[in-house]
């Protein structure tokens, strides 16, 4: 690849490596969930180094798990497939939005959707890099998910497994059910502005001059999306809802998301 042409696998891991080095681990965790942990990021990175020098499509499965000195089962006990490799921040990101609109507080459904994707797609803990490094490791992400038809085919593999999640964090919030049809268009606007983002960075990633400017063109692209968003999501937060006592606390019945009966809350 053009911009990687002068690194190598090893180079990129041990860029990989520096960046983590500043993170705090979960005092929370146990012993067994960190190795876990540790194991699933080395394959992730080691996965993504490659790809990033040797192009997605050119690398096999067969030949992550040689580097990682594990068996190909063991990449699949983490990853469901290749693509799960080099798109793994795409499982945070949804467990982070979903968290985020679970419960109301002080904060508006706009600004914690707002707050919630931008730390999810630019961690705060690749300000360990240089300016120009970030930018740089950017471009080769970019270049490499456009370059190779199977990632820019499963940029949306994660999109039905998205819904679902936000769709019963955003029908707890107000107290209904996830096929509520108010719930439903939230979600999709939510998803909207996460898709609104990422393109954003695909765009002008290939202009940028610094890391900084990129972050900044994003960042506006994203609050123009917002305040078209805004109202509908505002709306949404206003609601307040009954469950139908024959279901349960998601509005759910024998497995299912049937429509619910809506309750008068006058």
């Amino acid at each position: 690849m053009g911009q990687g042409s002068d690194l190598d696998v090893s180079a990129i891991l041990e860029v990989f490596n520096a960046v983590r080095a500043g993170e705090n681990p979960d005092p929370g965790e146990g012993l067994r969930e960190r190795k876990k942990r540790q194991v699933r990021q080395k394959i992730s990175d080691v996965a993504t180094a490659m790809f990033l020098v040797h192009g997605f499509d050119r690398v096999t499965v067969a030949q992550i798990a040689t580097a990682c000195e594990v068996s190909e089962q063991t990449l699949f006990n983490y990853f469901t497939n290749k693509e799960s490799m080099f798109f793994d921040r795409t499982e945070p990101l949804i467990h982070a939005v979903a968290d985020a609109v679970r419960e109301r507080d002080s904060v508006s459904l706009i600004d914690v959707i707002v707050r919630s994707i931008a730390s999810e797609i630019h961690p705060r803990r690749w300000e360990a890099l240089h300016d120009a490094e970030q930018l740089r490791f950017t471009r080769l992400f970019c270049e490499a998910a456009v370059e190779s038809p199977t990632l820019v085919a499963a940029r949306f593999a994660d999109l039905p497994r998205f819904i679902d999640e936000v769709s019963i964090a955003l029908a707890q919030r107000i107290g209904t059910g996830p096929n509520d049809p108010e719930v439903q268009i939230a979600t999709f606007v939510i998803a909207g502005l996460v898709e609104v983002r990422v393109q954003s960075a695909f765009h002008h990633v290939k202009h940028a001059t610094s890391f900084a400017a990129l972050n900044d063109l994003i960042h506006s692209d994203f609050l123009k999306a917002a305040q078209i968003a805004e109202p509908s999501l505002t709306a949404f937060d206003n609601l307040r809802k009954t469950l139908d006592p024959s279901k349960d606390d998601l509005g759910l019945e024998n497995g299912d998301r049937p429509p619910m009966r809506r309750k008068s809350t006058a």
